[in-house]
């Protein structure tokens, strides 16, 4: 089932990067960045106005307040943004855009939205254009855990901040 996926995946990133020449404005996007919940992370858009992407984050490290226990924690998630209003200096692009992504989170360590394995978050956004192919992203929104980790046993909702700060280059 892994293989499966990972084959789709690359089929379409294949894909688009084939494409990708054709259009005289590129609409690939590659950024890096920190975000809540998806903590470092790096992640993939394709299009103009309407952008389709993948998020994979994560962060390894010693525990809080002493702790020597190692811990790694990850998430991958699947995100649509829309831009939709302002001018940009340097490309037809809207600057603001409204972001939608649904992931999966393997985050113990984090209190707060440790004990979420998947949830859904909603963000409002600004690019910062400083050329045709290099800015700025900074979007905040909220995240609604969608399910609990196997480890607790009974579902809570409750509504968490969410927000990103990214880092992009335009292919």
């Amino acid at each position: 089932m892994k293989r499966r996926i990972l084959k789709c995946l690359i089929l379409i990133f294949g894909f688009l990067l084939i494409v990708n020449p054709i259009f005289s404005q590129s609409k690939f996007e590659i950024s890096a960045g920190l975000g809540g919940p998806e903590f470092f992370n790096l992640k993939a858009k394709y299009g103009q106005n309407l952008q389709v992407g993948i998020c994979v984050g994560g962060f390894a490290g010693h525990g809080f307040f002493g702790s020597h226990e190692i811990f790694v924690q990850g998430s991958i998630a699947a995100e649509v943004s829309y831009h939709f209003s302002g001018k940009s200096k340097y490309t037809e692009q809207p600057p603001w855009y409204i972001l939608g992504g649904l992931g999966y989170y393997d985050i113990p360590a984090v209190g707060s939205y440790g004990s979420y394995n998947v949830g859904f978050y909603p963000r409002i956004g600004r690019s910062l254009n400083f050329s045709k192919n290099i800015g700025m992203n900074l979007d905040v929104g909220a995240f609604l855990p969608l399910s609990m980790s196997s480890s607790y046993a009974i579902y809570k909702f409750r509504v968490l901040g969410s927000g990103s700060v990214g880092f992009f280059v335009r292919l």
